[in-house]
């Protein structure tokens, strides 16, 4: 059994391909989603997942969060009396994807496809698959979050000839992928992105917008208020998607805070996010050597793209409503599951060869995967060449 991980910046989900179909497996909790969140009790017990999440909440300098923005790098992230790397934290989120998927199926698992934002570097996916080595898990491959998403949607099943784009924008991270389908090849013709772009900078724009008008409350990160204050930023952040105003609260040492905040000033203040959003569209356009009219399907993956301003944005510059049919939370992760089900030779599953690349400094290394119909029986080949 192989299993599929979305190692997010923000959640993780683990998956896998059992019966023809993508099953989501749940954690403890019985929920899918797993917060990328790793803390050090009072006890120096490592907690993952949602409760390290709340006790980053109340004591910022006993969690991290956000740790994927800093794989390959040689941050240090101090917690309590404990120092960890960057791709230590991931391991342990992985570990904890493990265990559960272990707990769900009733028997070991070793094997796993983690996904990836297209455009991490060389030093990023090594540090990634050191994560799953120091997790227990044999890697059988990294696949690319935008082809995850495509495989996903099934657009493996468009005409026969078409061009999609998929625009992935989790927590931390945003990418843009070009995929041309025509004669059993499905290719990337471009892929680029922002690694420091994702659902946390925009919970920042507000936090900013209140700390500029409330400059008596403390800024530092790990001041007791910097969890309630991300807390509430969220809460606010999500119900701006539904509400034209919507108020930000705070009690703090006595004191009640309350701001209104309108959804219209709220995007005028997001507008420089939204100028790093449109840029990467257009260099990947521009790689393609294609204009938007040229896009047969636009589709939206993580979590961040539920945002009303971030798809309305995309209709106006591809002029038509993105793909959004499954749930941009999960879609990274059952695109996972499926490049699961081919590499474990699925006989559900018909292959396709397709071309991903690995953009990053000029650079481009191809491979050829195969993969991609779901059918009701047959036989599979498998096979991969790296060419650089």
């Amino acid at each position: 059994m192989i299993l599929g991980i979305d190692l997010g910046t923000t959640n993780s989900l683990v998956s896998l391909w059992r019966d023809g179909e993508v099953i989501l497996i749940p954690n403890a909790l019985g929920e899918v989603l797993t917060p990328s969140a790793v803390s050090v009790s009072d006890e120096g017990h490592v907690l993952v997942g949602r409760a390290a999440r709340d006790l980053w909440l109340t004591s910022p300098e006993r969690g991290a969060v956000a740790f994927k923005r800093h794989m390959g790098s040689s941050r240090p992230y101090r917690l309590a009396r404990q120092s960890f790397r960057p791709e230590e934290l991931s391991a342990l989120v992985l570990k904890s994807l493990k265990t559960d998927a272990e707990r769900f199926l009733g028997e070991p698992v070793s094997e796993a496809i983690i996904t990836v934002p297209a455009y991490f570097s060389d030093a990023q996916r090594t540090a990634t698959r050191q994560a799953g080595e120091l997790a227990g898990l044999t890697l059988r491959r990294l696949i690319n979050e935008p082809t995850a998403a495509a495989l996903a949607y099934g657009l493996q099943e468009a005409p026969a000839e078409s061009t999609f784009l998929v625009l992935d924008l989790g927590g931390g991270t945003f990418d843009v992928s070009i995929l041309e389908r025509f004669e059993g090849l499905m290719e990337v013709r471009a892929s680029t992105g922002d690694n420091f772009l994702g659902g946390e900078d925009f919970v920042q724009v507000i936090l900013d917008h209140v700390l500029r008008q409330f400059p008596e409350l403390p800024r530092d990160e790990f001041s007791p208020l910097h969890g309630r204050l991300w807390r509430e930023g969220e809460r606010v952040k999500r119900a701006l998607g539904s509400s034209a105003s919507v108020d930000f609260e705070l009690t703090w040492e006595g004191r009640d805070f309350r701001l209104p905040i309108t959804a219209s000033a709220y995007e005028k203040d997001c507008e420089p996010l939204l100028q790093r959003f449109r840029r990467p569209i257009e260099r990947a356009l521009r790689d393609a050597k294609l204009d938007a009219a040229k896009i047969d399907e636009v589709v939206l993956a993580g979590g961040a793209t539920r945002m009303p301003m971030i798809r309305r944005l995309v209709a106006r510059m591809f002029g038509r409503m993105p793909a959004m049919q499954l749930n941009p939370d999960e879609v990274i992760a059952r695109g996972a599951a499926v490049m699961a089900g081919l590499v474990g030779r699925d006989i559900a599953l018909q292959e396709m060869v397709m071309v991903d690349v690995c953009p990053y400094r000029g650079r481009l290394r191809k491979r050829n995967l195969k993969y991609v119909k779901h059918v009701e029986a047959g036989t599979q080949r498998y096979s991969e060449e790296w060419t650089r």
